[in-house]
């Protein structure tokens, strides 16, 4: 087997696993009515918001036929609802069909908050050169990483009050071996989520389902060195959505893409967007740590 092909077949079972990991916690159960509806619906037994990819198949007695086509993409918020419902064409006769479904952290197509401001994810009065890295052939305004290059092991910190939902380790390529780059995600209220990327596994301080706040320690820099016996680390704050692609039969698809969120940083040079090359120094204050803190958080952090 070719190196490339091994590294593609662990990434999907990466993939795989942290799909199934949030699989086992989210249950749907379909429940047939005395009109012959089904009604299909979830339980989250998982804090933090995710969202289910849904597909139906071999479906018979359905009364919208064409509605079953689509692709069900559907956020999943509350603990428990109803994910849809179908009506049967014939109401003498039962519907049948089967299904598969995926969930996957985060939300499709947000409310994202613009007004919270993100603290950068290092400690207080360090100071930090921030680059930008991008996907390929993907415009960077729709992704982005920003990249700092560290010759010491740097402490984490969490950017914003949210839920760690993943804790995954990335397969790279390392002068012809494989080595893994340790990502922290983070869910965020408002659907979007924050990834934190190149962390000393040994070191984390904290795990799935963990809430963090503003200034929270994650861990520090793994030691995984590039050319320049540097420390690579890469976060990012972005969220699903849902776009609708033209295929070469000449169909239409709806496939899920992850969309990066630019926003305002606050630091010691005040509130701003960062600029690509620039150095910034950390800096806290209480409007932004306590902004999203419920009263009895707050109490707790000022005591």
């Amino acid at each position: 087997m070719s190196k490339s092909n091994f590294f593609k077949i662990l990434v999907f079972l990466l993939s795989v696993f942290n799909s199934i990991t949030a699989q086992n916690q989210i249950y749907v159960t379909r429940t047939r009515n005395a009109d012959n509806s089904v009604e299909f619906k979830y339980t989250k037994a998982v804090p933090g918001n995710y969202f289910i990819e849904f597909n139906i198949e071999n479906v018979s007695n359905v009364n919208d036929i064409v509605a079953i086509k689509k692709t069900y993409n559907i956020n999943l918020i509350d603990d428990t609802g109803t994910l849809f419902k179908l009506y049967p064409a014939d109401k003498e006769k039962p519907i049948n069909c089967s299904y598969s479904y995926i969930c996957r952290r985060g939300l499709i197509k947000p409310q994202v908050d613009y007004a919270i401001t993100y603290l950068l994810p290092f400690k207080e009065n360090k100071t930090v050169t921030i680059y930008e890295s991008n996907r390929f052939n993907v415009r960077s305004d729709i992704w982005k990483n920003y990249v700092v290059y560290s010759k010491t092991k740097d402490t984490i910190c969490s950017m914003r009050k949210g839920i760690v939902t993943e804790i995954k380790r990335n397969a790279i390529d390392k002068d012809g071996k494989v080595v893994f780059k340790t990502e922290i995600v983070v869910d965020h209220a408002d659907g979007t989520n924050a990834s934190y990327i190149g962390l000393d596994e040994k070191s984390l301080s904290v795990k799935v389902n963990d809430p963090v706040f503003p200034g929270t320690h994650l861990g520090v820099m793994d030691d995984i060195l590039d050319n320049t016996k540097n420390r690579n680390f890469k976060f990012n704050i972005y969220y699903f959505s849902n776009e609708e692609v033209d295929m070469v039969d000449g169909e239409k698809n709806v496939k899920i893409i992850e969309k990066s969120v630019m926003p305002v940083f606050y630091t010691s040079e005040g509130y701003q967007n960062l600029i690509t090359d620039q150095n910034y120094t950390v800096k806290y204050k209480d409007e932004i740590l306590l902004k999203e803190m419920t009263p009895q958080e707050k109490a707790m952090y000022k005591s």
